[in-house]
């Protein structure tokens, strides 16, 4: 069946690149922009690093338009007016920003005459993805992403840090000399004590009910395949909670579809508020929201319930049992206890963030990649 499908998809591909690359020199004649094209499939609402980009980028002197599109790939028939949007902003801008993969950039990689920036949505290094992920239930199939070009005419990748450089530049099959370092604008936010102040404060006023306790908030990493045991390790873990201390908000991943329906909880979906910001602890496992967490100095702990199946299919690029500084166990007991007790190396995991976040001297991480960005921008040979 497979080898009966491969020529069908392949003409398929060849047949969209045809039309997207016509669409592309046509829009190619209309007057070019001093603007920039934020493309994200992360979500349908504003990422808050592109925000950040744009709010930049359109203050400066001089100043840059920003148009960002962010729209989730659900049903491929609609999602074509989404791609006929993006080559047009793509023709007629003088850079493009991505933080995953685009469809429109990989099949058109070799005939964009622009910059294209690719600032990765994931703060840290943590797991494999992209070309180091085929093979694993996790990835993605090698034979479908080489003909879909993924990943590929990238001409600056952003890293937040450059020791892991190597699996970087692996994942994306790149060479080294087009990663530079720039942590992700989102950063700023975390490290401001006012937005985090004003933040807590807002959270605090729409969940009232979380006044007068410490508050644990559990964000469990996406799954593609989800565990067996997902639901029932949920509710082991919220059943050693002492309510009468602690809070205990589950910050779902933005397309995970876990939903945990008990009244003791509270959800805080990504979108109006990042739940992060009202915790005084955090329960994770998989999931690079343990370098956000080390950002705002807040004690982590590891509920690795699905360890043994989860390292099997997904690629790990870190040693979690013994690189994190962390509880890593999958006995919920012990982490409440752990908890309770305050039982966390804050000096130890300082070191591990700072090896996976390197934050700019002498300007804030949103000047930075937006200067990166302008200037690959302004100094593109590739229209000549």
């Amino acid at each position: 069946m497979v080898t009966e499908r491969a020529p069908v998809r392949k003409i398929a591909i060849g047949i969209a690149t045809f039309l997207l690359a016509a669409l592309y020199a046509l829009c190619r004649l209309l007057p070019q922009r001093q603007r920039i094209v934020c493309i994200s499939r992360q979500s349908d609402s504003t990422p808050v690093d592109f925000r950040l980009i744009k709010e930049y980028c359109e203050r400066r002197d001089p100043p840059w338009g920003v148009v960002i599109l962010a729209k989730q790939l659900r049903n491929p028939a609609t999602y074509l007016f989404e791609m006929i949007r993006q080559v047009y902003y793509i023709a007629t801008s003088r850079a493009v920003v991505l933080d995953s993969y685009c469809i429109v950039v990989g099949l058109l990689h070799d005939r964009i005459r622009v910059p294209v920036v690719q600032i990765w949505h994931s703060l840290g290094n943590m797991k494999r993805f992209g070309y180091t992920a085929f093979g694993t239930d996790e990835g993605h199939s090698e034979a479908t992403a080489r003909l879909m070009h993924m990943h590929e005419g990238y001409d600056a990748i952003a890293t937040s840090s450059l020791s892991f450089a190597d699996e970087f530049a692996a994942a994306f099959n790149a060479d080294k000399d087009t990663l530079f370092e720039a942590p992700l604008p989102r950063v700023d936010l975390l490290l401001d004590e006012q937005h985090r102040a004003r933040q807590h404060e807002a959270i605090l006023t729409a969940y009232p009910q979380l006044r007068g306790r410490e508050t644990i908030v559990y964000c469990p990493t996406f799954r593609k395949q989800p565990a067996a045991n997902e639901a029932e390790a949920a509710a082991a873990l919220i059943d050693t909670v002492d309510f009468n201390r602690f809070n205990f908000v589950y910050k779902p991943h933005p397309v995970s579809k876990q939903v945990i329906d008990d009244p003791r909880v509270i959800t805080i979906p990504s979108g109006q508020f990042d739940a992060l910001f009202v915790a005084d602890v955090i329960i994770s496992d998989y999931s690079t929201v343990i370098y956000e967490a080390g950002l705002l100095g807040i004690p982590v702990y590891l509920y690795a319930y699905d360890w043994d199946t989860y390292r099997e299919k997904r690629g790990l690029t870190i040693d979690f049992e013994n690189d994190v500084p962390a509880l890593f166990t999958g006995d919920p007991e012990a982490i409440m206890k752990a908890i309770e007790d305050k039982d966390f190396d804050t000096k130890a995991y300082r070191v591990f963030e700072n090896a996976n976040v390197t934050l700019p001297k002498s300007a804030s991480c949103t000047e930075t990649i937006c200067e990166a960005i302008i200037s690959a921008a302004t100094s593109c040979k590739k229209n000549s």
